[in-house]
This record gives C-alpha cells, structure tokens and sequence, in this order.
C-alpha cells in the first residue's frame, strides 16, 4: 500500500507507488463507495511487447485489450487526499517523526522531534521493519514481537518504478498498448498511464533496480535508449522523467536494510493482539492476513483494528 502519486513537468500525475485495484479487492471497493471514488479500467487495447535482449526485436503479442487491472479515477492518491478532507486536516498533524512510544500512568505517550501527544490508545500503521529500527519503546515490545516486525516484508519496499512522459500516446497510434515486458531493462515491466481526462500522456511501471545509484541523467538516458528499442524513434523525446527507488525512502525502508523475501511475515500471528497492556496496536497493509502489502490489506487492517477498538472502549 505505498501510495505517492507524482506530477510531472508537464502535468502528469503518475504512480511512484500503489496503482491497481483488482476485483478482489471488495473491501478497497467498499470504501472507495463510500467516498464515491471512481474506476477507470487499465489501458491494454492492442499488442503488448517483450523484450529479450537489448539487440533483439521486441515480440508483439496480443493480451485481449482488457484485464482484471483498473486505475482510481484521479490518481491512486485521490483516496489519501478525499480520506484526508473527510477526516479533517484540524484533525491530521503532519510532518511528525515519531521517535519513541511509552505506556505511561494515564495511557500513552507519543514523542516526536518537537512534540508529545498523549492518548488512550496508539495505533500505528508504520511499516513493522521500520518500526522496529526506528522507535524506542518503553517498556520494550517483547523479543518475539520485536523479530516478527524487524523480518516483515515492506511492500515496495526493494522496489523501483519509473514514469516517462510524452506530448502525444504514439504507442496508441502504432497499435499498441503500452505495455513491455523485458528482460534487458531498465524498465522491466510498464504500462500506459494516460490521465484521467486523456490529457497528458506517460508510461509508468518497475525497474530494474541495479540503476538506482546511477546519476540521474544516466538512469533517464538508459530509459529513453530502452524505449527507443522498442518503440522507435518517437520516443527519443519525452516531456519529463521521474523514478522513485523506495529503499532509499526513510519514511518506508529502514537505512542499509537487508532483502527479505516477499510477504515474509505479512499478516503474523502477532499482529493479531495488542501490546502495552493493550494499549497499542501494531496495523497497516503489512499486518493483514489477506491481501497483505496491498491497499486492500491496508483496508482490512483498519477494520479489524476498528473492531478491536470498539470492544475496547465499549
């Protein structure tokens, strides 16, 4: 559930981040209901491409021109800012690094860099392995709580992703979708991402993430030669280019963390119950026993914490 949709130089807003909604997501669907947030089906109309090698020609394959892949209407972050509206922004402190929690005599304490906020109750739905190496607890989680959260897979966590922008959808013209599957990089697998109105036009998805460290114009440069290969000439030109490797993201990825395999943990046993005395809760995506990682985990998080909550104040 990592959510950060990006704008671009020329106006495009692409996913960094969380992207699809799929049909078994019925509790995301149930919620975007609710918010009346909208679905726009992902752009597949014609062939699809994969890539080889880097001196091979892509082979062109048709995949049905449409999928089980659909897009919020708005961008993925219209859900984060249309929760955030609902909540109120009066009740949302933002921009808080959260360095320590403590059970004290009268309930918690939260202590940031430059506040103290005090509560019956935490919840926290910070990823569980940074969690483990950036809070200080007081009195400590136990040690198993402490293992389980430390080895729990962050969702995009090791991940790469890349957004490349365009005056027009050439692809389209060409009779193809957008989509490429490579095995020569850097992208490895991307999509079409043309705005909600049609507008603005982008090619979105993950990459190779050995590219990371390169300088900037390096990683752009290496992207602009793939699509060139693939797509020709009319690529050679695009408006913007952004990528986002999110282990360097220190609100995501604790500094130097190792690669863990993926959902390792997601959904454990001990997510299941409360600590310090039943005051905190450890949520978020990575926590959910089903559909952990993704926003349908995240959702299913909050429900179940929901629950747990109204039992303890009832």
């Amino acid at each position: 559930g990592r959510i950060h949709t990006y704008t671009t130089q020329d106006g495009a807003e692409v996913e960094m981040g969380a992207t699809w909604y799929f049909p078994f997501f019925s509790n995301l669907f149930k919620a975007m209901k609710s918010m009346n947030l909208g679905l726009m089906e992902q752009y597949l109309k014609g062939y699809t491409l994969q890539e080889g090698s880097a001196g091979s020609k892509p082979r062109k394959f048709y995949e049905g021109g449409s999928g089980d892949m659909f897009r919020i209407k708005g961008g993925t972050s219209n859900l984060v800012r249309t929760l955030y509206s609902k909540v109120g922004p009066d009740k949302v402190m933002l921009s808080q690094v959260v360095k320590e929690i403590k059970k004290v005599d009268n309930g918690m304490e939260v202590v940031t860099s430059d506040s103290c906020f005090k509560s019956k109750k935490v919840v926290t739905t910070i990823p569980p392995q940074l969690l483990a190496n950036s809070v200080q607890f007081n009195p400590p989680l136990p040690n198993d709580v402490r293992q389980v959260a430390s080895t729990t897979h962050t969702w995009m966590g090791g991940s790469m992703k890349g957004a490349i922008t365009y005056a027009k959808p050439f692809w389209k013209e060409d009779g193809l979708s957008g989509a490429l599957y490579s095995y020569a990089g850097p992208f490895v697998q991307m999509y079409d991402q043309t705005s909600t109105d049609g507008k603005r036009f982008a090619l979105v998805g993950f990459m190779d993430e050995s590219i990371a460290h390169l300088p900037y114009e390096e990683r752009k440069k290496r992207v602009v030669n793939q699509l060139v290969r693939v797509f020709g000439d009319s690529a050679k030109e695009p408006l913007d280019y952004k990528d986002t490797y999110w282990a360097d993201e220190e609100f995501t990825m604790p500094k130097n963390a190792g690669r863990l395999s993926a959902h390792k943990n997601n959904g454990h046993q001990v997510y299941k119950q409360p600590y310090m005395s039943g005051s905190l809760y450890i949520a978020g995506t990575e926590t959910s026993s089903q559909a952990g990682g993704y926003m349908e985990g995240a959702i299913n998080s909050s429900n179940f914490v929901f629950k747990q909550l109204k039992s303890d104040f009832a």
